[in-house]
This record gives C-alpha cells, sequence and structure tokens, in this order.
C-alpha cells in the first residue's frame, strides 16, 4: 500500500492529459459545433465542443494518415486547421453563448463522473497508468504508439505493438485521437490510457443529459439526476476502469448519435441547420461504427424509425421526400466523394469483416467460444442497472420497467416507438444469449449499452411524478453509490511500477542483446511492452489469445524472471538487476539451441476450429 504522502503523485500528470485532451479536442471541435450546430440545441453549445473534436480529431488525423502524411506534420496541419476554422467561426457568428447557470450541473455531473471514473489511479494507485484487469490495455497503448512512427498499414518492430492488430483495423480514428493527446501532453500513451477513458466517461455522461433534455425534453433537474445515473452505470464504469476503451469510444458516441439522429430530421429546420446536423451526425456516427461496430445496431434502430416516421409524416403532407441520391451534386461531388472512400477503404472493410464474423455466429448451431474475450462468465443482470442482488433488488427492477413505460408515453410517438423498440430488443436478446452456450460477452457488450439507456428513460419517467418522483429517484441514486463503491473496489491494477522499470533496463543492455521471459504468460504482455527495444523470446510465449505473443527459444544472452520463480536454471551468477517484481540474469553460454528471440511480435487468431497464425 502506498504511504499516505504519495496520494497525489498522479495529480500533475491527470492535469497534464487533461489538458492535452481539451486542446486537441477544443481546437477540433470548437468551430464545427460553432458552424454546424442547429440553432435548437445552441443552449448547451459549449457541451457539444469537446465530445466534436473528440470525433473530428480522429477522422481528420486518419485520412491524412491514410494519405501518408507524416505523423507530426499531420498532428500540426489538424491543429492549425482547427485553430483557423474556430477564428472564421467566430468572425462569422461570434462567441457562442454561456449561460452559465444552465451549463454548471451538466459540468459538474461531468467532472463527478470523471473524478469517480480516476478514485482508483488517483488514490488507490497514486501514478498515472492503467487500472483494472482488461488486457487489451497494452495493446491499445502500443497501437496509438505505433501510429505516431508508421504508416497506418504498416509493420514497425521496434514498436511493443508492431502493427495496427488485426481484428482493430476499423478502430484508426480512436486510436490517432489517442496518440495527439499523448504528444500534445508529452506523455506516454499508456499514462493517459486511464484519464482518456475516464474523460470518455464524462462526455458520454453529457451526452446523456443532452438525451434527457434534448429528446424527452426532461426538466434540467431531471436530466441531471438521469446523466448521473445513466452516466455512473456499474457496467459503463466498469469499462472504463478495466479499460474496454474501445467499447468506451462506443459508449462515448452513442448518445450524440441518438441526439442528432433524432434533430436532423425535425420539421422547421433551416436547409442549412439541416445539413450541419447531418455532417455532426455523420461524424459522431462514424466514430462509433469504427470504434465498436457490434454497437452500432443499438442507436441505428431508434434512428431508422425516427426517419422512417419523418418520411411519413412528408408524405401525409405532400413535402418533397428526402432521398439518399439527394446527397449526390453532380459529378462534382466525385472530387471529394471518390478520395474521401479510398481513404476509409481499410477502417470500412474492417467494420465489415467485423460485422460479418459477429453474424455468423449468433444464430443457433453457431458456437461463440471465440467471442468469450477475457470475461469467461456472465455478469449478473441486476449490474448493469445498478441494482443490488436481493428481492429490493428485483423490485426495483419491477419500478424501472413500469417508469420506462410511463416515461415513452409522454414523447412523441416516433421517439417512444425508436427506444421502445430497443429497448424490447435489447433485453429479449440478452435473454437469447443468456441461454447460448459462451454467450456472456455479447450479453454484456449489449447490456452495457442498454442498461444506461433503460435508466436513463426510467429517471425521465419518474421525473414526471410531481409528488414522489424526488423520492425515487433518491432511491435509485442511493442504489447506484452503493454499486459505484463496489466497483471500485473490485477494480485492481496491472502495471506494478516495477514492470514500468523493465524499460529503464532495456536501455542498459547491450545493443542486439537478446532477452528471455521467464514468468506467468499473461504477466509477459506488459513486461515484453517495456523490454520491446531488445529482441524477447520466452520457452513458455503466451498462445491461445488474439495478443500479440514473443517468439519461442531457450537460448538468449540475458533472462528477466519475476521474483516468485527464484534463479532460472539457464542463468549464471548472481542477478545483474533486481526490483519489487523481477531479476535480470546473464544467460549460461553453454545452453543449446538456436537463438529465436526477436523484436517482431507473432499473431494467434481463433478461427473457431481451433487456433491458427493471422
Amino acid at each position: 500500500m502506498p504511504p499516505r504522502h504519495d496520494a497525489f503523485n498522479a495529480v500533475p500528470d491527470t492535469l497534464r492529459a487533461l489538458l492535452g485532451m481539451v486542446v486537441v479536442f477544443g481546437v477540433c471541435g470548437f468551430g464545427l459545433v460553432r458552424l454546424l450546430l442547429p440553432q435548437a440545441l445552441r443552449r448547451y453549445e459549449v457541451l457539444w465542443i469537446l465530445p466534436t473534436g473528440a470525433c473530428s480529431s480522429g477522422i481528420v488525423l486518419t485520412l491524412l494518415g491514410f494519405a501518408a502524411v507524416p505523423y507530426a506534420i499531420n498532428l500540426v496541419l489538424v491543429l492549425a486547421a482547427g485553430l483557423a476554422l474556430g477564428v472564421y467561426a467566430v468572425r462569422r457568428h461570434g462567441m457562442p453563448p454561456a449561460e452559465l447557470p444552465s451549463l454548471a450541473w451538466p459540468v459538474f455531473i461531468s467532472f463527478v463522473v470523471l473524478t469517480v471514473a480516476l478514485v482508483p489511479m488517483l488514490f488507490a494507485q497514486h501514478y498515472a497508468a492503467p487500472i483494472g484487469t482488461g488486457s487489451d490495455a497494452h495493446v491499445a497503448a502500443g497501437t496509438a504508439e505505433f501510429l505516431k512512427h508508421s504508416y497506418p498499414t504498416g509493420v514497425d518492430p521496434s514498436q511493443p505493438i508492431n502493427q495496427m492488430p488485426p481484428l482493430w483495423t476499423s478502430k484508426f480514428p480512436i486510436y490517432y485521437a489517442f496518440a495527439a493527446i499523448s504528444s500534445v501532453s508529452g506523455l506516454a500513451t499508456w499514462q493517459i490510457l486511464a484519464v482518456l477513458a475516464a474523460a470518455l466517461l464524462a462526455m458520454a455522461a453529457i451526452g446523456l443529459f443532452l438525451v434527457a433534455r434534448e429528446l424527452f425534453g426532461a426538466p434540467a433537474w431531471v436530466a441531471v439526476a438521469a446523466m448521473a445515473l445513466a452516466g455512473l452505470d456499474r457496467m459503463a464504469l466498469y469499462t472504463g476502469l478495466n479499460p474496454y476503451l474501445n467499447q468506451t469510444w462506443g459508449f462515448f458516441a452513442m448518445p450524440f448519435t441518438l441526439v442528432l439522429g433524432w434533430w436532423m430530421v425535425q420539421p422547421g429546420l433551416s436547409r442549412p441547420e439541416r445539413q450541419g446536423s447531418v455532417v455532426l451526425f455523420v461524424l459522431f456516427g462514424l466514430v462509433l461504427v469504427f470504434a465498436y461496430p457490434l454497437a452500432a445496431p443499438i442507436p441505428a434502430l431508434p434512428i431508422v424509425i425516427f426517419i422512417w416516421s419523418e418520411r411519413r409524416r412528408r408524405i401525409r403532407a405532400g413535402e418533397r421526400v428526402l432521398r439518399l441520391t439527394d446527397l449526390y451534386r453532380g459529378r462534382r461531388s466525385l472530387i471529394w466523394l471518390i478520395p474521401l472512400c479510398a481513404l476509409l477503404a481499410v477502417p470500412v472493410y474492417g467494420v465489415g469483416q467485423k460485422a460479418r464474423g459477429a453474424l455468423q455466429v449468433l444464430l443457433p448451431g453457431h458456437s461463440l467460444q471465440g467471442w468469450g474475450g477475457d470475461i469467461g462468465h456472465f455478469v449478473p443482470f441486476n449490474y448493469f442497472l445498478s441494482l443490488p442482488n436481493d428481492l429490493l433488488g428485483t423490485v426495483l427492477f419491477v419500478g424501472i420497467v413500469l417508469l420506462v413505460l410511463y416515461g415513452l408515453t409522454t414523447v412523441p410517438r416516433s421517439l417512444a416507438w425508436g427506444l421502445g423498440v430497443l429497448s424490447l430488443i435489447g433485453l429479449v436478446l440478452a435473454v437469447y444469449f443468456r441461454h447460448r452456450q459462451f454467450g456472456y460477452y455479447f450479453h454484456f457488450k449489449l447490456l452495457a449499452f442498454v442498461g444506461p439507456l433503460l435508466m436513463l428513460v426510467a429517471a425521465v419517467g419518474a421525473g414526471r411524478i410531481r409528488r414522489w418522483g424526488p423520492l425515487i429517484l433518491a432511491v435509485f441514486v442511493i442504489a447506484t453509490a452503493g454499486s459505484i463503491v463496489s466497483e471500485i473496489k473490485d477494480t485492481g491494477r496491472q502495471l506494478p511500477p516495477a514492470t514500468i522499470a523493465l524499460s529503464a533496463w532495456a536501455s542498459d543492455l547491450p545493443h542486439g542483446a537478446t532477452v528471455r521471459l521467464d514468468m506467468w504468460p499473461p504477466n509477459q504482455l506488459w513486461a515484453a511492452y517495456f523490454l520491446a527495444a531488445r529482441p524477447l523470446c520466452s520457452q513458455l510465449p503466451l498462445l491461445n489469445t488474439d495478443y500479440p505473443h514473443v517468439p519461442y527459444s531457450r537460448k538468449a544472452d540475458y533472462i528477466v524472471a519475476t521474483l516468485d520463480r527464484g534463479k532460472p536454471a539457464d542463468a549464471i551468477g548472481a542477478p545483474l538487476k533486481v526490483n519489487d517484481g523481477y531479476a535480470l540474469y546473464r544467460e549460461n553460454p553453454a545452453v543449446p539451441g538456436p537463438d529465436n528471440c526477436s523484436q517482431r511480435r507473432q499473431d494467434r487468431l481463433y478461427t473457431g476450429s481451433g487456433w491458427s497464425p493471422r
């Protein structure tokens, strides 16, 4: 346990990471929001800036990255373009309105979400590094670092992650944005990962506030309560803490996509406003689809219902019906359509690859074993609604269902049908996956998105009950607070200081010296990350996962072993270096066999009938 005087050691790096995000996202989002946001949504214009910048920065960095613009120049161009667009927007429309009383509570609650998500790092770990148990963290940090140095589809053995993981080929925008924050803040990608995940949860809470306020028309105090309940939902918090970064990006983009999907089809918008809302919708929609393709149907279902309902209204009113062909404005459109499609071809292919793989196993008769992930069991249903696992939790669940139904009765029919059908299908599919062998991955992913939405609609429904509404919301707040405490207590840490110190050991070794990893295979992930400057190998590499692993070899120049294993049989002499977790030995030159250590990682991918090379 770190001493109490170390409690604020992580604060400076946390503030640097947050400042880097504000710079990148603020510069890239300000001008777009000022120019494109419909007038009907401008009362909370300030709340849109950072989320819009998160999406636009990643998309534009990706486009320029695939256009072979070197990363450093790419980043400078994107920030300069954002500044120029911001100056143009101010000259044309002035500064955005900032009604502090109306912004104070949603900003405060988003800060609470941010702080809660950072509690395990700030007050238990005491240094900026990933927390939780999600092994994707080392791949996420390594992927963002890789994009700083290489072409998006290239290979760079000098980096901890040699290439964009084949299963992540749709996710370039979120990792380019991740890399940009690292560069601007001056911190390593692994140092800002937990802060980025917490910030995404905070921005997701803002999006949920906008759903309650702009779609349901809820009073401000109800919308604030709804954003707190949905934004701090136990499983939403779990995805950020562990961290499932791809899923957290998808969760962040979902509520903004819903708001824009609703408003872009509403009557009364001028043509420029409608076009602006469509552009913003596309930005958030692309990030959602690229970051987490499996979540795309969740906002898509209600949005399709919104569009279909508006189409019927226009037909009945004798108005012109919008068609997809309206996007084509003659041959001049091809000047930007063809390059855009070419530059996004790889991410789009990645989306199709992921969707095709999921669809192939969803029907009965197909094994879900390859989609088991690292969960390994079904998450209790009450976790997704932040409820206790007892009789009271069951009563509260029934109350939530009734409140959702009541909340949907007082909104426009298309909105009620859209979110109502989504809620019903989500719960039915959750039951279906609960009865499928190895169905816990889809069960978890589905309810982690639908659960917070149910809590939001239930909060809106409770807010419409004049006498008992505040008391009902208070009960849910207490239940959510209890679930938050339980989740934080269960959050571990995966990157101890002893592992981080291995990077200094690698620097002290002779150039080209090879290192064998003698440790439990899962521990090799982060150890190999920080020793990546030297060729690595292991006698027991991490197989049967989709994580890149070091090659097999007994022969090497040095051995890094965890202290619990003692001195390796192939080591000679006393340890050259020792810290709290590892010891470095020189390997006996008489050990037979070839030295197969390499900086190039090897990958294996589950095919359904067994593990085979990618």
